[in-house]
């Protein structure tokens, strides 16, 4: 008996979102960017808006009516006719959709590697899509990507009574090829895989290439940003799949593509926008969370702003304030004053004691070394604060911020900041004692006042711009002036220093040398966040601002995207996944404190609230942990306790409306 010959391995391919994409988020996307173009070349007697609208309708149309999905030319000539435009136009529109397309098509990371491995197994590669495009312009887009061979087959739904969402396409293939073993490949559930299943194909999933929740909501933010997010939400794509070909976690790729970058771009834009409207010739990013923003920044402002001069400033509040406290009483009492967590070993540090000296000047029981790393008690912390401000440890300290001062100035000169130059420091913001500090040691210098730019400003007891003058400027929220800013956010300026953490330690002081004058750092290496994966992290998020910024124009700086930024890092902040939460629930947070690296989500303990009740603290996480995280982490009944809490912070807002809600509702309904 003759043996069978062996059946043919038939492999199958969809194309865009699976091995093609474009540079914007949504495909609809690329409608509003050809509708500005024909605007723009005199090729549309109406609005693009309603250009885009009318094609969008009439693709959608065509197919419902007809069955099948209508070639390119013929939505054009149906959206022609309903807008009355000259039917001669429809040549030009399909060559400039085809032409974009061309522009904005490119490989998605791993489809060579995807198709590659297909066709070491198979006779016949075939790549389908449902689109109104041609297969000849498909193939094109293909073959730019390096994915088509000559002897692959490239099939269109474009015309044909079939189409993959519809039903029958695969089952027309197979009746034109002939029995084989078929197996398809596509990005969605529906019309690649149970479509290509319940025509006798086998099928395989891969939906990398689809939007991650992040992307999606970039897309809604598009119109009102004029596009820009779009193009965000495209090059986050990109970013991500990037870098988990490189090996990055997801949940780590997703969440520095989609929610940080936006963040780093957005804030790019604004603060370039805020320079060129006060006059700024020179912008520095100040350490360490100014680290990432200037390097997302470069790219940016090359394209936008070319004429800035960007800079890098080794500071951080201890050289600053400490230095301004040596003729300052009021920097010197807020500086003096420990914080909530504290021990004796980090209050002393901060004005350049030891435990064992200050034991051995004043003998006071709160500095004996012997307890020195245990934290202070309310009462023990306003002790220790007024030890610092009289004698005998008053001109201890004075001398230190006097030494601390000139070395801060010299380093503040060395970096043109003395120099008379428009200048302003980009950082992410808070309270604004740094900046008056910073401001203070300016004019003492005989330095021009600087502007601040920053991403937010935090309550505090004092705002420094009323009490001292600082032109401080918050990006996203100011909850000093408006307490209501950002209501969903728990400990915002967490989450922006754990994004923007820096690559090396902090910036402890300044040491004057014979010809130049360099920072004295914690550590060359922030071995802990290094280790973690920092700098691959950081890299997805500005990679995002490489791949966006050629898309920039003078518009960019005109955009308002805050309330995306806001979208996507409420998303995050708030309702992470689980696998989000368990991964940069370990991201090891810096502090002043011991030990100085903690896991950012705490695991909560009834032994450690019980600590902390005993000394006065009642709260149930330490000063600086992230709620949502430390709630998966975290074990019952804490878990629960933490999710009621997140809830009624986000609910307080609904419920302070509701007496006026309810007033008002009983009044409507009141008889007159």
């Amino acid at each position: 008996m003759a043996e069978m010959p062996p059946r043919r391995r038939i492999r199958s391919f969809d194309v865009f979102d699976t091995l093609l994409t474009r540079r914007v988020g949504d495909p609809e996307a690329l409608l509003d960017l050809l509708a500005a173009r024909l605007s723009e070349r005199g090729l549309l007697t109406g609005t693009a808006a309603g250009f885009a609208a009318a094609r969008r309708r009439y693709e959608a149309e065509l197919t419902r009516l007809t069955g099948r999905h209508a070639p390119l030319p013929e939505v054009h000539a149906a959206t022609a006719a309903a807008l009355n435009e000259p039917p001669e136009r429809v040549d030009a529109w399909v060559a400039e959709e085809e032409r974009l397309e061309r522009e904005l098509s490119v490989p998605l990371p791993g489809a060579r590697a995807l198709v590659a491995a297909a066709r070491a197994e198979a006779d016949q590669v075939l790549f389908v899509s449902d689109t109104p495009h041609s297969p000849e312009l498909v193939r094109d887009l293909l073959d730019a990507a390096g994915l088509v061979q000559p002897a692959d087959r490239v099939l269109t739904s474009a015309g044909r009574p079939h189409s993959k969402s519809r039903g029958g396409f695969f089952a027309a293939i197979a009746r034109d090829l002939g029995p084989g073993d078929y197996h398809h490949v596509g990005d969605n559930r529906r019309s690649d895989v149970a479509g290509a299943r319940a025509e006798g194909w086998s099928a395989r999933w891969v939906p990398a290439g689809r939007l991650s929740r992040y992307e999606r909501l970039l897309e809604e933010h598009a119109r009102p940003t004029g596009g820009l997010t779009s193009w965000l939400a495209g090059a986050s794509r990109l970013a991500r799949l990037e870098a988990q070909q490189q090996g990055v976690p997801a949940p780590v790729a997703e969440v520095s593509s989609g929610a940080f970058a936006p963040l780093l771009v957005g804030y790019a834009l604004w603060v370039a926008g805020q320079a060129r409207r006060l006059g700024v010739k020179r912008l520095y990013f100040v350490a360490r969370d100014g680290q990432v923003m200037l390097d997302a920044a470069r790219p940016v402002l090359a394209q936008v702003a070319p004429e800035l001069e960007l800079r890098y400033l080794h500071g951080s509040r201890q050289p600053w304030i400490f230095g301004a406290s040596a003729t300052s009483d009021v920097v010197l009492e807020r500086w003096a004053t420990p914080r909530l967590d504290f021990t004796p070993r980090t209050a002393l540090a901060r004005v350049g004691l030891t435990p064992e000296r200050a034991h051995a000047l004043v003998g006071d029981p709160v500095t004996d070394p012997s307890r020195a790393d245990t934290p202070l008690t309310a009462e023990e912390r306003t002790h220790l604060a007024g030890l610092l401000q009289r004698e005998p440890l008053l001109p201890v300290v004075r001398e230190g911020a006097e030494r601390t001062a000139q070395e801060t100035l010299a380093y503040l000169r060395q970096e043109g900041l003395l120099d008379g130059v428009p200048s302003a420091l980009v950082d992410a913001g808070w309270e604004g004692r740094t900046a008056a500090a910073f401001d203070h040691l300016v004019a003492r210098g005989g330095g021009s006042r600087a502007e601040h730019l920053v991403l937010g400003v935090l309550p505090s007891a004092a705002d420094p711009r009323r009490e001292d003058g600082v032109r401080m400027t918050p990006w996203l929220f100011d909850r000093q002036r408006n307490p209501g800013a950002w209501p969903a956010f728990q400990a915002p300026n967490m989450l922006v220093e754990m994004l923007c953490a820096g690559t090396t330690g902090r910036t402890l002081g300044y040491r004057v040398g014979p010809d130049e004058v360099e920072p004295v750092l914690a550590a060359a290496d922030n071995e802990p966040v290094l280790a973690w994966g920092l700098p691959q992290m950081q890299a997805v998020a500005v990679r995002v601002a490489e791949l966006v910024a050629p898309h920039l124009d003078e518009s960019a700086l005109h955009a308002d995207l805050r309330g995306a930024v806001e979208a996507v890092l409420r998303a995050f902040w708030t309702e992470p996944t689980k696998a989000e939460a368990r991964a940069w629930g370990s991201f090891p947070w810096e502090e002043e404190i011991w030990p100085p690296f903690v896991p950012v989500a705490q695991r909560i303990t009834t032994t450690d609230v019980v600590a902390r009740w005993r000394r006065g603290d009642r709260r149930l996480r330490r000063n600086n942990s992230w709620r949502a995280g430390s709630a998966v982490v975290s074990g019952q009944p804490w878990r629960a306790v933490l999710q009621v809490r997140a809830w009624q912070d986000g609910q307080r807002a609904r419920w302070a409306r509701l007496p006026r809600r309810v007033r008002l509702e009983l009044a409507a309904r009141a008889r007159r």
